[in-house]
This record gives C-alpha cells, structure tokens and sequence, in this order.
C-alpha cells in the first residue's frame, strides 16, 4: 500500500524520483497542466501566505507583555543533551525568544525551551515566521504531535493511530541554509510518513523566513516563503486532532553556549468545505498521476515486500509514504545468512517469460551502501539492489525469467545490514515495459513457499545444487541443499530447498564440498518414476568437518521426494561414520538402498533409523535398471558393478563387476543404461559419466560383453552426474560436469546420441544447458518425477503398517468426453469415508463427497462436472488411513 510523493514546482531541488527519460516525457502534459492549474490557487508571497481560500481562524503575534498561559503552556523536561524551562521562554519586542544557555539543570549540560498549544487542531494551513539560532548542538522545529507534551498521559492515545508533522526542524549537523520536514506515523506502523529535505539560497539564521503546512484529509503540503516544496499524499495516514510546538533544544554535548530562536507568529487558518471541494482537484489528480501507468500490456504481477510470509528480520515499517520492509540496522559479520532472508511464495497462474523489476531505496547520504540481494526460485538476480544512486525510490531491472505455473519463491537476502529498503516487485509478461512511480497496488497471493507441495512438471530436469548462492563455499562444512527444476532447454523453472532445520519427522539435509572429494550430492529417479532420492547430514549449514563427523551425534539422512514435490527426510541413519554419505535410490518410495565411503551398501527403508548392509564393499552412484540395482565404484576389481540379484535386501549380497568393464581403472560417477536392440533382452546400451579419461563412455552389450563404443570429452570435463530418456532408437543425455570443488560450480550439459545400438558416438554435439551460479556447486541430475505415468498407479500412505493395509488400493478410470469417473477399490474389508479429487496443476478441488464400498471389490460411478483435461490426484480417507492415487483426464 503506498503513496505518492511529491510535486516539482518553483526552481527548489526536485525531490521526486528520477526515471528514465521516456518515463518521464510520458508525463509532460500532465505536469505543465497541473503546474498550470496550481498558478492559479496560489497567490502566495511573504506578506500574504494563505493559500487562496483559506481565512484566518486564530494567531498569536507575542505583541503581549508575557505568554497567554489560557493558548499555550510550556514544554518542560529533559530533550536531548539540555533542559527545557519556562524561564527561557521571553516575549520583547512582538517576537518570542526561545533563550538558549550552557548551564547545569536537570542533570543536563545546556538549557532550552519551548511552548504547546493547549487547544489541539485538525485539517487547516499553519504557518510560522522563524530566525533560527544557527548554533552548533541546537535543533531547532516548529512541529506538531496527537500530545500536548510528553507529560501528557491521556489514555486513549494508546489505541489510536498517531502522526507527527514536521514542518521544518534545523539540526546542528548542517548548514544554515538547509532545513528538514515531513511525517512521521508513530501508530499503526513506525516509520516515515515521508522525510526530506530542502537546501534555500537564504541564510536561516540571519533573517525571519516562513514556513507552513496544509494539512488536509487528502494531502499535506509543504511551504517555505510562499512557494510549494512537497505534496504528499494523507488519504492512508491517520487522522487525529494536533497540538502545535515551537521548541529548540540541545542535541550535542559540544553546542554553542548561548544563543536564541525568534519566532515573529504563528497563524492557523481554516477553509470552508466547499472552497476545500473546489481547490483539491489539482492535488489528487498529481498524487493519482504518480501511480501510472499501472499496468503494461501484459500480464503484471505486483508484489509487496511488507507482505512475505516470513519476514524473519526484515522489519515492516512506514517510510516516505509507502509501507516496506527494512533490513538490519547493525552489521554483524557472524549472523547467520537465514536470519537475514525474508521469503515468500508467490501464486502464479501463467507460465511464461516474465521480466522483474526491484523497487528500493538509496539516499544522498552514503549512496549506495543500503543494498540487499534477491533470489527467486532458488536462483540469485545479479547485481544488488538499493544502490540506484537516486535519492528516495525507484526501480531497478532485475532481468527476465521463465517463471513456471504453480508457486514461485522470492527472497530477499539483506546483504549490507545497513537500513536496506526494499518496498515492492513486479513481474510484467511485457519485457519492454518500465514501471514509474510507486507501480500498482498488490495483485498477488502469497502462500507457502516452494518445496511444500507442488507438482514437477513432466520432462523436466532436476539438478543437485549445494550452495545457496550468497556466500562463499567453504571447504569441509555443512552446506544447504537445493533441488532445481529446469525445463531441457535451461530454464530455472523453481527451487527445492532440503530443510535445514528439524521440522516435526523431517530431518536436516545439508551436503559438505571439499576441492579433493566430490563423491557427495547424487540423486536418483525411483525405475517407476515417481521419487527422487538423495542423501546428506542431519547438521546445520557451517558445521565443520560434517563428512567426518561421527555419525552417532550427526545421523545421514536420506532425503525422498515426490511427482507433488513433498520432501520427506525422516530417515536418519546412524551408519558411514566419520566419512562421507554419496547417494541413495529407491524403487518404490519405501525401500531404499544407500552408500558412502565405507560400510558397503545399505538397505533401509523410509523413517528408519537402522539399515542393514548388503555388501561388504562400498559405492558411489546407485541406480536401478530393468529390476536390478547397480552401483558405480572405484573398490578392488570393480567399477560398474551389480549388486546381486534384483533389488536385494538382505546381507551377504555379491558386487559383480559387469563383463567388459575394466576394473584396474576409470573412475565412474553416473550410469545411464537403455534398451535399443530387439535382439538383446533386457538393457544393452549403456552410458558412464567418469571424472578421468574415460570421460562420457558408451558401451553396448554384445554377447552378454559389454563393448566400448567410444567417447565424447576428455579428462577436464569431469563428468560425474548422468540421466537420460529414450525417445525410440535416439537417446538424450542429461549431465553435470566440470565442477572441480570450491572453484568452479559445474554446468548441465545435453548431448543426443542417435547411433543407436553397437554403433560408435558420432562425435554429437555437446549442449549447454545451464550453468551454476557462483558460490554453488552442481552434482546429481535426475528426470524430474513425472505424474503423467501414474494413470492408474496407486499407494497408500499411513503411519500405521497392518498386514491388511497392503491390500488396498484405490484406482480411478473414465471415459474421454465423459464426466463420469470410474472409482474402484479394492480392500479385504469395508471402507469408509470422504473422497476428494484434486486438480494437481491448478490446485483447485473438483470434487468431495462420501463413498462406502464393500469387501475384496467396489465399484462406484462419480460424475464430476466440466472436468477439464489434465492431471488429478484422488485422496480416499478410511480407517485404514489415507489411499491415494493419481490420475489423468484427457
């Protein structure tokens, strides 16, 4: 919610914010009319200040002997470094003299004074006419607040907005001819209502000047000498009646001894209600001006900081008008970077490119050293914000993104601890259009964000990332994790970040990177396609020596998650102590095999805290093909190798290195394995991604020997992460490369191999696909888990594991063209319950209602109405607990 600022008129110092030039020249017609049309409102000079329509209601000339005790009383207390006293408040000569002294009273080294009027105001025109001291140490201010002294105890300004107004203060830090003003809502948000300043040829000290404030329900202006220096807009700011003060106080324990303020009067005026409809036109049109344009000729998305859903130490204030958020405002090199991200997701119902622009805020005093950073999906924006160089708000680009369907998370990262400003963003579908102004009002839902729930999207890669981005890797310690989704051309479609935090069963998730070990951070896509699996430490980010920590007081921790993008890590084993935990497959979202740099490979299954080792020796990349599990290796004799029969789970299980392979060298990460020839059963084209000179190796099975067909690359590339799919007899490959520790974060590279089987690679093209951003590290790479194959797959998901469970199943068929649903179920009793289908892209529920069936077999007809093609999740809550089965509707 924000307001618009100002209005340039007179030759003064603009105060409005500067865009660019086509922003501006936009807007000339506007602003020659509204300066033309505020020519003939004002007849203002220094002799007759009212605006034009406005009449004196009540003024004080101090043409008396001593103060009118019945209009004012004296401000009293401790202000600053001196002590207010009546005594040195003096009327002489038509003026009040405010006497300033360097005395000892009150425990305070200087005195001052001031006087309050007794009888509070509201909307009206105020002005004074003032020669400041000019001393150093005195803050002069003719000022007005909801109290009438701070002794004023009256109890019902506890439950009332409150504004201050400022029309001038002088403080000791600058010139005489420099002065400050503006609002400041102390209730319900603290914080600049706005705050400027204005720089006069004039010296304050030397002669009498005056300075008003109009005050209305709409606007409040600001003068000196006549002439309009600000308008700001009061149509959201609170409403209270005001008590005028004329003070000066010390504020510096070195001031000038002595010295005095003049004040010549102060006059209130009012306006009657039909002179204020006829003179306010001008004002709001200029105060609604500053919001265009609105929108461009695309889809615009307005994000308001103050809005995030977790704000962590980023603080929702009022500044300039406009509520924000406010960063740190004291450096510490230690804080942890989570306590300064502010995060938020952010509902998006179009897919597409979206340009994002950042609205900060800099200042003349110390430019660009209020700065914050912002990452969106998991994805740092270049550059930082808050350093624009202009003095007050504008908007920055930020670059233009593909931003998936679904929930988009945005953080703000407060990277100077230094009163950073952030006040709102846009996503605009236009990439040429330049926002002005304060932008539209909030046009966004903001809910939780990514990694709580959201579908992948079908044939889209995810990449292992270790590092958040903001901070330089350090070697040996705990390191946030992240899952990014791209589409196959590069696009960061969102970010999964693993918890690092415990939050109830789901354990932390962190991965250490070291420039001699690169064994950690390997993912894998379940054979039916379903789940990624991946493995890591149960430790903070920043523990050092997490590899080596013992894994009694450190669990490893297997991390599982779905087509939805729901993240289990609820299994913590405590098992590969004091070395390295590499990577984990699953078949089927419960069983689980693991390895790491000893104790051989582990079967466990999810929420376990124990595992059972099925082979002596260790791995590094488990994968599963055609029903058998395999692992790649650098163990004597070994390198790719299967692990016994099937998906073993018992002990005793048989490494057998695959004939053909070489097993005195290599040093394989990734395998890939595909069926391209009728005659072979079964696999018999397979892919290895090795860090030395085997590089991107393909073999094919021949004779039951695997046979190298050649290969792409060369000991510098470092291969190590390797997927792929199978489009007929054309395989795409997807793999992470070149990431050599601390130093360089790798890339994502596509390569299509369409020799088919037994042929050599035919020197394909290798294509970028993305690379990781600085201070980040790619690993595994994996198919994102796809909801399209899952028609008529069903599980069931409870806590509880009775036998008879096991035995239910939930399957949904329909017709295309047809309303109508098919739902069977099949269970060894009655079931119960309601029944709730979901749109799983839009998240919208098409349906809910009760459903009963009978034992072994039931068969229901539903009729959903305007179904519309997609893909659907069916939730069926029982005493068994929750069956669940995803469908499609095409």
């Amino acid at each position: 919610m924000k307001r618009a600022l100002l209005i340039p008129l007179g030759d003064h110092r603009p105060f409005y914010e500067i865009y660019s030039k086509i922003a501006i020249k936009a807007y000339k017609n506007i602003v020659f009319c509204l300066i033309l049309a505020f020519s003939l409102l004002f007849a203002l000079s220094v002799n007759a200040q009212a605006p034009t329509g406005y009449s004196l209601a009540w003024s004080d000339e101090f043409n008396t002997a001593s103060l009118d005790t019945t209009l004012w009383k004296y401000r009293t207390g401790v202000a600053g470094t001196s002590y207010l006293k009546p005594e040195n408040v003096v009327l002489e000569n038509g003026k009040i003299r405010i006497n300033l002294k360097k005395e000892t009273y009150g425990g305070k080294a200087y005195t001052a004074g001031g006087i309050i009027t007794k009888t509070p105001r509201r909307y009206g025109y105020y002005e004074v006419s003032v020669k400041i001291d000019g001393g150093y140490g005195w803050h002069e201010a003719f000022w007005s607040s909801w109290k009438s002294g701070f002794d004023d105890l009256n109890p019902a300004y506890d439950n009332m907005d409150k504004l201050e107004i400022d029309c001038f203060e002088h403080y000791a830090d600058y010139a005489n001819n420099y002065y400050t003003y503006g609002a400041i809502q102390w209730s319900p948000f603290t914080g600049n209502a706005n705050r400027d300043y204005k720089t006069v040829t004039e010296n304050l000290s030397c002669a009498y000047n005056v300075f008003g404030f109009e005050y209305t329900p709409d606007y409040l202006n600001y003068f000196y000498n006549g002439q309009l220096v600000k308008t700001v807009d009061t149509r959201k700011l609170p409403s209270h009646d005001l008590y005028l003060w004329l003070t000066c106080i010390a504020n510096k324990p070195n001031a000038t001894d002595s010295g005095a303020v003049f004040f010549d009067y102060l006059k209130c005026y009012e306006i009657s209600p039909a002179n204020y409809n006829l003179r306010k036109g001008p004002f709001i049109a200029h105060l609604d001006s500053l919001k265009l344009p609105l929108h461009s000729a695309a889809k615009d998305l307005w994000i308001e900081a103050e809005d995030f859903k977790n704000k962590k130490n980023w603080t929702k204030e009022l500044d300039e008008n406009m509520v924000v958020l406010k960063g740190y405002t004291q450096r510490d090199a230690s804080r942890d970077s989570t306590e300064l991200t502010a995060v938020t997701g952010i509902k998006i119902d179009s897919a597409g490119n979206y340009k994002l622009w950042v609205r900060s805020r800099d200042f003349t005093i110390g430019p660009g050293t209020r700065k914050f950073k912002v990452i969106l999906n998991g994805q740092q924006v270049p550059g930082e914000f808050g350093n624009h160089g202009i003095n007050g708000y504008a908007w920055q680009s930020a670059g233009t993104y593909y931003i998936p369907q679904g929930t988009t998370t945005l953080k703000l990262f407060d990277s100077s601890q230094n009163f950073a400003r952030c006040d709102k963003f846009l996503l605009t579908g236009d990439t040429s259009f330049i926002p002005v102004g304060i932008g539209a009002d909030s046009n966004v839902q903001h809910v939780a964000p990514s990694g709580s729930g959201e579908p992948f999207t079908p044939g889209n890669l995810v990449v292992l990332r270790i590092g958040d981005g903001l901070t330089a890797l350090t070697s040996g310690n705990a390191t946030s994790v992240f899952l990014d989704e791209y589409t196959s051309s590069g696009a960061l479609v969102r970010s999964i970040s693993m918890p690092v935090a415990t939050t109830g069963a789901n354990k932390r998730l962190t991965l250490s990177v070291s420039a001699a070990d690169k064994t950690e951070g390997y993912l894998s896509r379940s054979p039916d396609g379903k789940f990624l699996a991946l493995a890591g430490y149960d430790a903070a980010p920043g523990l050092a020596g997490v590899s080596t920590s013992a894994s009694a007081t450190v669990k490893r921790t297997i991390g599982i998650v779905d087509a939805e993008g729901i993240v289990n890590t609820s299994t913590g084993l405590n098992t590969f102590s004091g070395v390295a935990i590499r990577s984990a497959v699953t078949s089927n979202g419960t069983d689980i095999w693991t390895t790491g740099g000893n104790n051989g490979i582990r079967y466990t299954t999810l929420g376990s805290a124990t595992s059972i080792a099925i082979t002596t020796p260790t791995a590094r990349c488990l994968n599963i093909f055609n029903g058998q599990l395999y692992a790649s290796t650098t163990a004597t004799n070994l390198r790719i190798a299967q692990i016994g029969t099937g998906m073993p789970v018992t002990a005793g299980q048989t490494m057998t290195n695959l004939p053909g392979i070489a097993t005195a060298s290599g040093s394989p990460y990734g395998i890939y394995m595909a069926d391209l020839s009728s005659a072979v059963p079964g696999v018999d084209v397979m892919y290895v991604a090795d860090d030395g000179t085997n590089a991107l190796s393909k073999y094919s099975l021949v004779g039951g020997t695997w046979v190298l067909n050649g290969k792409i690359g060369t000991a510098t590339d470092l291969y190590r992460g390797l997927t792929g799919k199978q489009n007929g007899a054309e395989v795409v490959l997807y793999a992470t490369r070149k990431n050599s520790g601390l130093i360089a974060g790798g890339e994502v590279v596509s390569i299509t191999d369409t020799t088919g089987y037994n042929v050599n690679f035919a020197a394909p093209q290798v294509v970028l696909v993305a690379s990781a951003p600085t201070n980040t590290i790619f690993r595994g790479i994996a198919l994102a888990p796809d909801t399209i194959t899952a028609q008529t797959f069903s599980m069931l998901r409870s806590p509880i594991k009775a036998p008879q469970e096991k035995a239910a199943v939930l399957r949904v068929f329909c017709s295309n063209g047809s309303d109508d649903l098919q739902i069977v179920v099949t269970s060894k009793t009655k079931l119960q319950g309601p029944l709730r289908i979901v749109n799983l892209i839009t998240r919208n529920v098409v349906y809910t209602g009760n459903l009963k069936t009978e034992a072994e077999k039931s068969s229901s007809i539903i009729n959903v109405k305007n179904l519309a093609p997609g893909y659907y999740s069916a939730a069926y809550t029982t005493s068994l607990g929750l069956i669940y089965c995803k469908f499609s509707y095409q």
